[in-house]
């Protein structure tokens, strides 16, 4: 059985499952070069496809995730394509005449016609431009979606279903690990196909929804909020979770109880106690005159309680202490750790990239699940041992471009290396990307689309920030580290799965004086990602070989990419990247190309 999973949402995906077995995906963003894309994945999936040798005319299923999207944001590609001052736009232009204004009719797309060139190109719009919300053209939508992903892949309609947002996310947290015991499944983002909060049981594989929600606004306040610091929602919400902790009890103290008013928790989910006109103009008047990283340290503090009270009130209703996290508010990796570390509650269990990039993966899960309760022969689901999903490296074709372009005129070019060379380049204070092997699915670099230093240098953190990443000051970085001296570096009481970087964990005196560059350096923490040689072998010599020469078996590791850019899909994107950065060399799997010293 062969499931196709596709995601034409923001982020899109796609997906290739084998015989319950995903075995290929890549986002659309690494292809297109639109951080965040929208819209059929064609590319994806034509990777997808090529990973897995299979064509087409071989898939049994389309499976494709959520059945409502916005036909105006999937054409202009809002998340994609706005900017700081679009968000603010719509606030203004948009969102406040409905408010307060009492406008009903307004034309969202007039607001943004002409403003952008990258517009969706696969499906057909027809008098879908006119309102921003209407339920009938949103239905309507899903039937010229079906059409489309039928005409442009030249597939059957029978073959192509559709399965419910939030059950994608679902499955996906579910079956991607191996452990798969009864517990509490939970949703929270901005939208889904009927709510923006959830909360299931799953008994015996069997997922059983018990309570839904529409007001559940976790989610879109730490959006908003966002926004309101002067960064981008639905992508730079990170950074508010980076800028929380330099934040001081006394300006928290002042601001929180003005968010802890609007929420409560009632009947298993979340909704509104004190209900404002809207969320964007009442925090930014209500802020007024707070400090920034007050209101960072704030929001943080009230998603992290607010998740607490939530889970504890499901845990105590439902008899059950396992919990399976999943849609964009699961990807708050410091809120996650805040719950686990709670006595309390059991496992918190969240995979990586939980938000909406994984609906793909979700989708295909979500239909052999399906299939196996309607079979009597069950089909078995398999976790994920590796996020290495994505389009892989052809040595000989970066050793043609390297040639063709002459490289070895401005770089110097080694060949057939061994992990020692690399470390010791490293180890001598230089910083290097590694692209190698099959790409990463999600939105963490583990190792193979990466940039590479030494994490005992704090000075190194500047250099990327200012030189080669343009990246906010106060973002901390993350490392890498071998299996077996993780409990070298940090806690994780717990003993939960920390191999994705979607975990964050307290570290120990060790891993502060030899990580300074690559834990936050306010409150400490550490989101690491854990490197065995079954998993992925070159990274981990590498990791070993440095070892080996400073006694530390950890690198610092952040995303290979320049700022707003998609993580580098292939050789040309790495090659790119070293010629217009402070980068010193980028490695490959059989080429290292180094800068020559000035």
């Amino acid at each position: 059985m062969i499931v196709l999973g596709i995601h034409d949402g923001h982020d899109a995906s796609a997906s290739l499952m084998i015989n319950g077995k995903i075995v290929a995906a890549n986002q659309e963003e690494r292809f297109s070069k639109l951080k965040g894309d929208y819209g059929l994945p064609i590319k994806a999936i034509k990777c997808c496809l090529k990973q897995g040798n299979v064509s087409l005319a071989k898939i049994d299923e389309i499976a494709v995730a959520s059945h409502t999207l916005n036909p105006v944001l999937l054409y202009i590609k809002r998340n994609a394509n706005f900017s700081v001052n679009d968000w603010v736009k719509e606030q203004e232009d948009y969102w406040y005449k409905v408010f307060y204004l009492k406008k009903k009719k307004i034309n969202y797309y007039k607001i943004f016609k002409n403003s952008f060139k990258k517009l969706d190109k696969y499906y057909d719009f027809k008098n879908l431009l006119t309102l921003y919300n209407d339920k009938d053209l949103i239905k309507k939508f899903k039937e010229i979606r079906l059409d489309c992903i039928s005409k442009n892949l030249n597939f059957p309609k029978s073959k192509i279903k559709f399965y419910t947002h939030e059950f994608c996310h679902i499955y996906y947290s579910y079956y991607f690990y191996p452990e798969r015991k009864n517990g509490i499944a939970i949703t929270s983002e901005g939208i889904g196909d009927f709510s923006n909060g959830s909360v299931g049981t799953i008994k015996s594989d069997r997922y059983k929804l018990i309570s839904h929600t529409k007001k559940n606004h976790l989610g879109h306040i730490y959006q908003y909020i966002t926004l309101l610091l002067g960064m981008k929602p639905n992508q730079h919400e990170y950074k508010t979770m980076g800028l929380a902790p330099y934040a001081s009890s006394y300006e928290i103290d002042k601001i929180y109880p003005l968010l802890d008013e609007v929420l409560k928790i009632k009947n298993l989910n979340v909704t509104f106690n004190k209900k404002p006109k809207d969320l964007y103009f009442h925090f930014k008047r209500a802020f007024h005159g707070a400090r920034f990283d007050g209101i960072a340290g704030a929001v943080q503090r009230f998603i992290e309680l607010k998740l607490q009270e939530w889970f504890l009130s499901c845990k105590k209703k439902l008899n059950l202490n396992r919990f399976y996290f999943s849609g964009g508010v699961a990807q708050n990796i410091k809120a996650a750790m805040f719950l686990n570390s709670s006595t309390k509650l059991g496992k918190i269990i969240v995979p990586p990239a939980a938000g909406d990039s994984t609906l793909s993966i979700g989708a295909c899960y979500h239909s052999m699940h399906l299939k196996n309760f309607d079979n009597k022969k069950k089909i078995k689901l398999f976790p994920i041992k590796n996020m290495y999903l994505g389009y892989k490296n052809n040595s000989n074709d970066i050793e043609n471009y390297i040639k063709k372009n002459k490289f070895n005129k401005k770089f110097i070019i080694i060949k057939d290396y061994k992990p020692e060379k690399v470390a010791k380049i490293i180890a001598n204070g230089k910083i290097v990307g590694r692209c190698c092997g099959g790409m990463e699915f999600g939105l963490r670099a583990l190792g193979n689309r990466s940039i590479l230093a030494d994490p005992r240098k704090f000075e190194t953190v500047a250099k990327i920030n200012q030189k080669i990443k343009k990246r906010d000051f106060w973002m901390p970085f993350t490392p890498s580290v071998l299996f077996e001296d993780r409990n070298k570096f940090y806690k994780n009481n717990k003993n939960l799965n920390a191999k994705f970087m979607s975990m964050a964990f307290n570290t120990t005196e060790f891993g502060r004086k030899n990580l300074k560059a690559a834990i936050h350096p306010a409150d400490f923490t550490i989101r690491p990602q854990t490197v065995k040689r079954e998993d992925n072998k070159s990274y981990y010599d590498l990791i070993k070989s440095f070892k080996k020469i400073t006694k530390i078996g950890a690198l610092l590791n952040t995303s290979l990419n320049l700022h707003g850019m998609p993580i580098a899909l292939n050789h040309i994107d790495a090659l790119y990247i070293l010629q217009n950065s402070d980068l010193d060399a980028m490695v490959f799997d059989k080429i290292i190309v180094l800068k020559k010293k000035l």
